[in-house]
């Protein structure tokens, strides 16, 4: 594998889920006290209204091969708020199950999410997720409701998706920050998660949700969400928040870090 450039600044975590070892990189944030593990039980009530009113902490959910160091930048620009970034099962720092124990479905990646929220203690986080992370991202918001403090859609649609198989290999040679997809994870890994993976179409579930969205697409020639995905978000959930990075495609943030922190960052400070 080619490890794609990172400007890695975190203090990395790693989270058991199961046989699976969870690769998280963090801010190095301290957690507010209502968040700690060994919380002393007389002061569980102040410590919970604390984290209340706490800024809510970020999870990064990174994209089909993307690892978590390559979110360091952003994970440096929260200021005081706790944020980590994630490396799924089969990428990054994370194992990479063998393809044949079938652990690489939808709900296997919601639930490594699942597991390291619970494992650091994350209190109703927001979640920011980018292209196919953005599907696991909305799982986790579908099936916790009330435990998510908002959540944006890195330039996706509300499905998770199987592409044919005549288009997987094409998806794996996919360049993402000139690395293709399959130099940045195992093959094995890279391939299971595209063979066993369904489409599940989410649209029609949205109105389930119980936090703030944001969608955020590219402005120019690649993006996912064009004009016409954009009123699909609408029509089915009219409180989404959209927002263009003008000289952005599908990479949202590579060109031009500061226009896309332009549209995330109004987002984060009213979300939680």
């Amino acid at each position: 594998m080619t490890a794609p450039e990172s400007a890695a600044t975190g203090v990395s975590t790693f989270v058991q889920h199961g046989p699976v070892r969870l690769h998280v990189l963090g801010n190095d944030r301290a957690a507010p006290s209502g968040q700690a593990d060994q919380a002393d039980q007389a002061d569980q009530a102040d410590q919970a209204d604390q984290a209340d009113r706490s800024p809510a902490p970020v999870v990064v959910v990174p994209g089909m091969g993307e690892y978590a160091g390559e979110y360091g930048w952003l994970l440096d620009r929260l200021g005081d708020r706790r944020a980590v970034a994630v490396d799924l099962r089969g990428r990054g720092g994370s194992d990479a199950p063998p393809a044949d124990s079938a652990g690489y479905s939808w709900e296997d990646h919601i639930a490594d999410l699942r597991a390291v929220v619970e494992a650091l203690g994350l209190h109703r986080p927001v979640l920011v997720a980018f292209s196919r992370g953005s599907s696991y991202a909305l799982g986790y918001a579908l099936r916790y409701p009330d435990e998510v403090g908002g959540l944006v859609v890195g330039d996706y649609w509300a499905r998770h998706a199987r592409p044919p198989d005549a288009a997987v290999e094409r998806q794996l040679t996919a360049r993402i920050r000139g690395v293709a997809v399959a130099d940045r994870m195992p093959g094995h890994a890279a391939r299971a998660v595209f063979a066993q993976a369904r489409d599940v179409p989410l649209w029609d579930r949205l109105g389930e949700l119980r936090c703030g969205v944001l969608v955020i697409r590219g402005g120019r020639r690649g993006a996912v969400v064009t004009d016409e995905v954009a009123a699909q978000w609408r029509e089915a959930l009219p409180t989404v928040e959209l927002a263009t990075v003008d000289d952005a495609g599908h990479d949202l943030w590579s060109r031009d870090r500061d226009a896309y922190l332009a549209a995330l960052l109004p987002f984060l400070a009213r979300a939680g």
